[in-house]
């Protein structure tokens, strides 16, 4: 065998194991997808909207093409992240999430779908 081959033979596995712990890391990125269904309301932001849904606060943000404003007071069923907001997102509307969540955890939820359940809120 030649010596070019018994190197790949070692090189190619090599390269495999040193990189395997970066492509682990880049699924811990990858957010799952979830469902959630509540009623939408205002927050104290401008702009601002969430849903109080398992015992939590989700702070709302829409992607491209999601009507929040419209839906304000309905109960609607959500599908997106949860978010990771940076140090500077996160202190501007940390005041505003605490007064919305109350003593309930909130998290940052970016929506990629949004369905109207019902034109009101049961709550």
């Amino acid at each position: 065998m030649s010596s070019l081959k018994k190197l790949s033979l070692w090189l190619v596995p090599l390269v495999f194991l040193s990189l395997f712990p970066v492509l682990l890391s880049g699924q811990d990125n990858m957010a799952q997808a979830v469902s959630v269904t509540g009623c939408l309301k205002q927050g104290t932001d401008a702009g601002g909207y969430y849903i109080m849904a398992n015992g939590k606060m989700y702070e709302v943000m829409a992607a491209h093409g999601v009507n929040l404003a419209e839906h304000a007071g309905h109960t609607v069923t959500v599908a997106g992240h949860v978010v990771k907001l940076s140090e500077a997102e996160e202190a501007k509307k940390e005041a505003s999430e605490k007064s919305e969540a109350g003593s309930s955890p909130y998290v940052d939820f970016r929506v990629a779908s949004l369905k109207m359940v019902s034109t009101n809120c049961s709550q």
